[in-house]
């Protein structure tokens, strides 16, 4: 018996790019196809095009992403039984079908620029594009792809987990992998996984989208609470659903970061059979206090956190790299918190809400270690931003109740002389004079930034 529901999916122009007359570098598709045996198969495809003048037909590039990806799975589908064993399927996910995707992804490319050829010689390198997969099948599901795409499970209640983002160690800042890269079937395995279906599970919904959501909020836990709400968005019955999420990617992007947003929505049915009911309210508060649109037909959502215009991402190869100023800021309304100057033992019982975030984030990274570098992986654009001086900290430091860990980055900002590049080892820090130390933070946590800032160069002499 098949449980899930047709998926549904929405892809927008970023609120930057409709100023600058851009056109939208996302892509999106939601199809149900058909195993050997007649059975239903569910697949959901969400592309991320790297924009920017090297990459200049990548709008191309993701949308014959999501094209390829559910043609490979057709393709598989008509020639094994999905009751062949869930091992073969794994591998299938983690090497057979990449390779097909990359395969026919470079030969789709190669095709539209023969059809329309530009200045230059023809580059894969012009379409660059990220992927991210979902496929549901009536006993298993599973996801592959690479880049910076994020799928996140929401169940009945309304908590959200994230089960997948970007980790790797070339994907730093505004890096990410991508399809022209030349081994970039190899690189999907890290992305992929197989999930039974158990027959007793309750209604779950799967949320797949491009990285404009997350870079829209100030935290981890606003993004999953904002992922949340667009998996409630698709119990609205069709055909309003992606209006509604329509609408909803709009504010996102023009509230948030300002980037293309795109989200792929998937549910699964009950043990029963019966429709799935709507997801119930989420329980966390929208990031930022807010004042009610106009009146719409459907709701909107929680106000993801102001942002300035992102830079694009670009694949993490060679001199390609270039690391963005795409970071999620706070909304006004925050007390201020002024930063210890000198050394002092934190405040037993702080009464500034934000130097009580400051310490909760303190606590809550050296609660979990081996987590720390990947934490601050994730704001390596800050790191470069505050050290080349394009970032003020004092802003970042007095909205620590919204976004703590980067008033913890801007406040551990070290002074150095300009134009000069620490590193590759970490210099020795004064403990006396530095803030972080103050709040209780343990090694692992400063041995962690003292590495971020080694590896970060500040801005070259005039």
């Amino acid at each position: 018996m098949n449980r899930w529901v047709a998926p549904i999916g929405a892809s927008r122009t970023g609120a930057a790019h409709r100023r600058a007359g851009r056109p939208c570098q996302d892509a999106v598709l939601c199809r149900e196809l058909r195993g050997l045996e007649g059975q239903p198969v569910m697949v959901m495809a969400v592309a991320d095009g790297h924009g920017g003048r090297r990459y200049r037909r990548s709008e191309v590039g993701s949308r014959l992403a999501c094209d390829t990806a559910l043609g490979a799975v057709q393709a598989s589908l008509a020639t094994r039984p999905l009751d062949g064993g869930e091992e073969g399927w794994r591998r299938w996910l983690e090497r057979e079908l990449p390779e097909a995707i990359q395969q026919g992804w470079l030969e789709a490319v190669a095709a539209h620029w023969q059809s329309d050829p530009g200045e230059g010689g023809f580059e894969a390198l012009l379409y660059g594009s990220t992927l991210g997969l979902v496929v549901m099948t009536p006993s298993w599901w599973g996801h592959t792809g690479l880049g910076d795409w994020d799928l996140v499970r929401v169940e009945a209640d309304g908590q959200a987990r994230l089960l997948e983002e970007e980790n790797e160690p070339t994907a730093l800042g505004e890096a990410t992998c991508s399809l022209c890269q030349p081994r970039a079937a190899s690189l999907f395995a890290r992305r992929a996984g197989l999930h039974p279906l158990d027959g007793d599970a309750g209604e779950f919904a799967l949320v797949l989208c491009t990285d404009g959501i997350r870079k829209s909020c100030a935290t981890d836990g606003d993004f999953l609470t904002l992922a949340a709400w667009l998996a409630r968005g698709d119990a609205a019955a069709e055909p309003e659903g992606p209006g509604i999420l329509d609408a909803a990617l709009d504010r996102i992007s023009r509230e948030g970061s300002g980037d293309d947003v795109t989200v792929a929505v998937g549910r699964v049915r009950g043990s029963d059979g019966g429709p799935p009911p709507p997801l119930p309210p989420v329980a966390a508060s929208p990031p930022v206090a807010e004042a009610p649109l106009a009146p719409s037909a459907a709701p909107g959502p929680p106000a993801p956190a102001p942002a300035p215009p992102p830079r694009r991402r670009r694949p993490a190869i060679g001199r390609a790299v270039a690391i963005g100023l795409a970071l999620a800021g706070v909304g006004g309304g925050w007390l201020a918190w002024n930063w210890p100057r000198t050394p002092a033992p934190p405040v037993a019982a702080p009464t500034s809400p934000g130097l009580r975030a400051a310490l909760s984030e303190v606590a809550r990274l050296c609660g979990q270690p081996a987590a720390i570098p990947l934490e601050l992986r994730r704001r390596r654009g800050l790191f470069v931003a505050l050290r080349q001086g394009r970032r003020d900290p004092a802003p970042l430091k007095a909205a620590a109740a919204g976004d703590p860990l980067a008033a913890l980055i801007a406040a551990d900002l070290p002074a150095l002389p300009p134009g000069t590049m620490q590193g590759p080892e970490p210099a020795q820090r004064p403990g006396p004079h530095r803030p972080v130390r103050a709040l209780g933070a343990c090694p692992a946590l400063l041995e962690a930034l003292d590495r971020q800032w080694a590896l970060t160069p500040a801005a070259p002499t005039p």
